[in-house]
């Protein structure tokens, strides 16, 4: 089956489903991000399917660059911050990790602030890293770079394919 086979209506019509509408696709793509991330950043393409392409424009609109874009600067400031003292369900960012890896952390967040495309499975991978509470963010590692090294990746995925 061809890239296109697999967004045509064709392909559900022989299965008896019926052809999604734009609509259910997105609202499933957003459902299913977790999913859909995990797969997109390990190298799934977007035109897999209609949920992965949904799912590749969500995360590459100019909305979800901003938010991640934020969320990075977040991370660096919680972590140059006093220690906080209240009691909270929040991770508290690896200090040596993220003072390490700050000036990719911040050219990353440049990054995605421009107007320059960027790749869904740069975005997806870096979703993934923020939201991994077990993650090098925000535990400690024997190797100081952890973070910086995987950003590094995620800034090389980043890159739009022509």
């Amino acid at each position: 089956m061809s890239n296109t086979d697999a967004l045509s209506p064709t392909r559900f019509a022989n299965t008896g489903l019926r052809f999604p509408r734009p609509r259910t696709v997105w609202l499933l793509a957003h459902l299913r991000a977790l999913w859909l991330d995990r797969q997109l950043a390990d190298g799934v393409v977007p035109w897999h399917s209609k949920m992965h392409a949904a799912r590749a424009l969500q995360l590459t609109s100019d909305r979800s660059r901003r938010v991640l874009a934020r969320s990075l600067e977040h991370l660096v400031e919680h972590a140059d911050g006093p220690p906080v003292q209240r009691r909270s369900a929040a991770v508290p960012p690896c200090r040596p990790q993220v003072s390490e890896a700050r000036p990719v952390i911040l050219a990353i967040a440049a990054r995605l602030r421009a107007t320059a495309p960027v790749d869904a499975r740069g975005t997806a991978r870096l979703r993934l890293l923020l939201t991994d509470g077990t993650g090098p963010c925000y535990t400690p590692s024997r190797r100081p770079d952890a973070l910086a090294a995987q950003l590094q990746t995620v800034d090389r995925w980043l890159d739009a394919a022509d």
